[in-house]
């Protein structure tokens, strides 16, 4: 198989998570290409293609303005010059698997054995206004056209098969292999941590209650910040500190060094819809979980209801965290392993 991933960001993102993963992993039997979101923080002048662990990256020059380009004659040109490249350089007869709708007038341009939209989050999270019209737009053509839909969370599956039953299948986030091989030590002093994206779905309001009610317990947040408004209250208080974000290589190093994994999100489409990967990340390095929303069936999270049953919790998990080993067999049939295997299957039956 040859597949060729069109992703939500850059390869060495420490957002990249899922597609990365995959695209690694499938690279040991696969051809595997990786198309890089366009970025003005990388203004690359022309296509250009590297090669890292196996896999074939595209860098693509940038469309300043991003989604407010959407259907303008300069996005027209863009892609124009995108398609053109990429029928130079990619194989034919490939997988396309499109994880943003930004993608969709693309993929009309680009000839594939089947077109896979793998949904990972509620369409808002592509853009700063819920539901604008140009992304709800563009993500209904690309699932309408595509061959297959995997689906992130229970929640998204259960959108996607109520439109298209037959073609919507589960395959949710996964773990690093090598991950739960790692022994788990017990950190030296307790710290409660994030890492992960800072942005609109961070629950803040609830971050300064818990923070203010535990001041002897040290908070870590790493990761890139939208509206540092939004963090102003919590920069001031003494036992918080915000790191900026790392590569994900880095990461490892980074939440290894947490006593209890926090997932503070807000209930709004984005997290009710989500099935976020730092769940299955920290279990597998053997660190407990308190977070705003329950995990997939099975996996030992911590819920908390409100702020007081948040600060509980945390204190719960400092003081009597569960064996490390628990954690970690909960995801050993989730890993990126298992999830690549998986795909393989899926694709298979079409």
């Amino acid at each position: 198989m040859i597949f060729v991933f069109f992703a939500a960001v850059a390869y060495d993102s420490t957002l990249g998570g899922r597609t990365r993963q995959l695209a690694d992993i499938l690279s040991c039997r696969h051809q595997v290409h990786f198309i890089e979101m366009p970025s003005l923080r990388r203004p690359m002048p022309r296509h250009a293609v590297r090669r890292e662990n196996g896999v074939w990256i595209h860098h693509l020059p940038p469309l300043p303005g991003g989604w407010r380009m959407a259907g303008t004659s300069g996005e027209k040109l863009w892609i124009t010059y995108a398609a053109t490249m990429l029928r130079r350089t990619l194989p034919p007869d490939f997988f396309a698997v499109v994880s943003n709708p930004f993608w969709e007038p693309l993929m009309e341009r680009l000839e594939s054995a089947c077109l896979i939209y793998d949904c990972l989050d509620h369409c808002s999270i592509h853009t700063k206004s819920c539901y604008d019209p140009a992304v709800a737009e563009r993500e209904q053509r690309l699932a309408t056209r595509s061959g297959l839909i995997l689906a992130v969370s229970r929640k998204l599956t259960e959108f996607w098969q109520a439109r298209y039953r037959e073609k919507t299948f589960f395959l949710p986030n996964g773990c690093p292999d090598s991950w739960l091989k790692m022994e788990r030590r017990q950190p030296l002093r307790p710290l409660a941590g994030f890492l992960g994206a800072l942005y609109e779905w961070i629950d803040y309001s609830l971050l300064e209650q818990v923070a203010d009610a535990l001041p002897e317990v040290p908070f870590e947040f790493t990761g890139p910040v939208r509206d540092r408004k939004s963090i102003a209250a919590l920069r001031q208080m003494t036992n918080v500190k915000f790191r900026t974000a790392v590569p994900f290589c880095r990461a490892v190093e980074v939440m290894s060094r947490y006593s209890v994994g926090l997932i503070p999100f807000r209930h709004d489409p984005v997290a009710e819809y989500s099935n976020p990967l730092k769940m299955y990340e920290y279990l597998a390095l053997g660190i407990p979980v308190v977070s705003t929303l329950p995990g997939e069936a099975g996996l030992p999270v911590h819920v908390a209801i409100g702020a007081a049953d948040f600060i509980r919790q945390v204190q719960r998990q400092l003081e009597a965290p569960p064996p490390a080993e628990e954690m970690k067999r909960a995801v050993v049939s989730r890993t990126w392993n298992c999830i690549a295997t998986d795909l393989e299957r899926i694709l298979e039956k079409i």
